[in-house]
């Protein structure tokens, strides 16, 4: 019994651990455009997004893909949290926001964020998705979202 007990413990611990982890998501969004037309007026829209959503735009070195500069997200003391878009067209119907979150310390040194917290997510997602709505470009989430099933859906 007692090395029943004895492994046991790290499992409960491990559950417990597995309640308070974060909210996770992955580093993109997919949009689907309304009618889709990735040319330059297509470009010129998701341009137009993104600048009304607060995005500066940098030079791209490839011509099919959208890419911003980095912006400031918020400020921890030891570290800033920055992140730049990545907009790029996905086949014919869909186009895809890539979000490079990392932090800077002020050492001068960084580290990539491999996730999208509740914190990223609400300071990117939301005001990029209503700029890009207005466009007719519509958010079709990530494969999570996507692959959810709803009650009476089967």
């Amino acid at each position: 019994m007692k090395r029943f007990l004895r492994a046991l413990a790290p499992a409960t611990l491990l559950l417990a651990l597995a309640g308070c982890s974060p909210s996770l998501a992955p580093l993109y969004r997919d949009f689907e455009m309304q009618p889709l037309n990735v040319s330059a007026a297509a470009r010129d829209t998701l341009r137009q997004a993104l600048e009304e959503a607060g995005w500066t735009l940098a030079p791209s070195p490839d011509h099919a893909a959208l890419l911003t500069e980095t912006r400031s997200l918020n400020n921890w003391g030891l570290y800033r949290t920055v992140a730049y878009l990545e907009v790029v067209p996905v086949g014919e119907r869909y186009v895809r926001v890539m979000i490079h979150p990392y932090r800077k310390y002020i050492t001068g040194g960084r580290s990539k964020i491999p996730y999208l917290n509740t914190n990223l997510r609400s300071a990117i997602v939301p005001e990029l998705a209503r700029a890009l709505a207005r466009r007719d470009v519509v958010a079709v989430g990530t494969p999570f979202e996507r692959d959810k099933v709803r009650p009476g859906d089967s």
